[in-house]
């Protein structure tokens, strides 16, 4: 009996991996976060890619791993981390949909999004991410934008709207206020 490869988490991990340590992959990488630059990416991140149609959804993920190392890794889903950050930045303990942030506005356009504006807006997320100590999860970065779709079928439609649900759904929290890690589980 084989085992099914994973090879977006195979990738991610070894970006996570070599990021802080190997700053000429780091750098070759964070170049597939664009795609003038991307081919400047293909020998560390194309070995993991099993179908071509995957190739954009892959160096993108590995670019913003890359780029970003200065974001913790965290183990929540987008939505949540995005609360937290809107949250820290505000200074308040709770959202209010009436006087949505920058991240909530950018956020309610994202499912609408093609790949590449979506790993854009994503970007801008993590700038904005930057010294504030709100973690991320690059492993539901990479499921998420591997999964993105057209937007046109229903299971593209789940994927995309997951991460606004989780933003604004009680169930990503519990009652301290901790991440629940998804537990429908749909992009782990």
């Amino acid at each position: 009996m084989s085992e099914i490869r994973d090879s977006m988490r195979e990738l991610m991990g070894e970006v996570l991996a070599r990021r802080d340590t190997d700053p000429r992959y780091r750098a070759g990488v964070a170049r597939g976060l664009d795609m003038m630059t991307e081919h400047y990416a293909y020998p560390w991140v194309l070995r993991f890619v099993d179908q071509e149609k995957d190739k954009a959804a892959y160096l993108r993920a590995a670019g913003l791993c890359a780029a970003y190392r200065d974001i913790p890794q965290a183990g929540k889903p987008l939505g949540a981390s995005l609360r937290a950050l809107s949250l820290h930045r505000s200074g308040k303990k709770s959202l209010d949909p009436a006087d949505p942030d920058v991240i909530a506005s950018r956020l309610a356009g994202l499912q609408g999004q093609d790949l590449e504006n979506a790993a854009a807006t994503i970007r801008r997320f993590l700038d904005l991410a930057r010294g504030s100590g709100v973690g991320f999860d690059f492993y539901r970065i990479g499921r998420l934008l591997s999964r993105w779709g057209n937007g046109f079928t229903e299971a593209s439609q789940k994927v995309r709207s997951t991460t606004i649900g989780d933003y604004y759904g009680a169930w990503t929290f519990d009652a301290a206020g901790t991440s629940n890690d998804n537990p429908a589980g749909e992009l782990n």
